[in-house]
C-alpha cells in the first residue's frame, strides 16, 4: 500500500491557466509557451476569458512564457518545491502580471509583465 506522499509524487497534477485580461486587450494575443525542463510541452494563444488545462508529472519543474504585445513574463507552471501535494495549480493572468492559486478563489501574484 503506498504511503500519502507516495501518491501525490506519483500522480499528475493538473494545470489550469485563464485569461483575465481586461476587455482592452482583445486586439493583442496572449501566446503561452509551456515547457519541461526536457521539451516543449504546448503552445498556444489564449483568448479573452479563455481557460485551457493541462497535466504534469510532480517531480519536474514546468515553465509558461507569456508573450502580450510588447510585455512578456516567466513563472514556473509548476514546481514540486512549491506545489507539492496540491491536486490542481490555478493560474490567472491578469493586467499587471501572473498570480497563483491553489483554491480557484484567493490568489497572490508571482510574477509582474515586464516590457522591452
Amino acid at each position: 500500500m503506498l504511503k500519502k506522499a507516495e501518491y501525490v509524487r506519483s500522480s499528475n497534477v493538473n494545470i489550469e491557466l485563464t485569461n483575465g485580461l481586461p476587455a482592452k486587450h482583445a486586439v493583442v494575443p496572449l501566446h503561452i509557451l509551456i515547457k519541461s525542463q526536457t521539451k516543449a510541452v504546448d503552445e498556444r494563444v489564449v483568448k479573452l476569458g479563455e481557460s485551457f488545462k493541462w497535466s504534469v508529472t510532480p517531480d519536474s519543474i514546468y515553465y509558461v512564457r507569456a508573450i502580450l504585445g510588447h510585455k512578456f513574463a516567466s513563472v514556473h507552471g509548476f514546481d514540486p518545491s512549491r506545489d507539492a501535494g496540491h491536486a490542481t495549480v490555478f493560474w490567472l493572468v491578469k493586467e499587471d502580471g501572473f498570480y497563483l492559486s491553489y483554491d480557484n478563489a484567493s490568489w497572490n501574484k508571482v510574477a509582474p509583465w515586464v516590457s522591452e
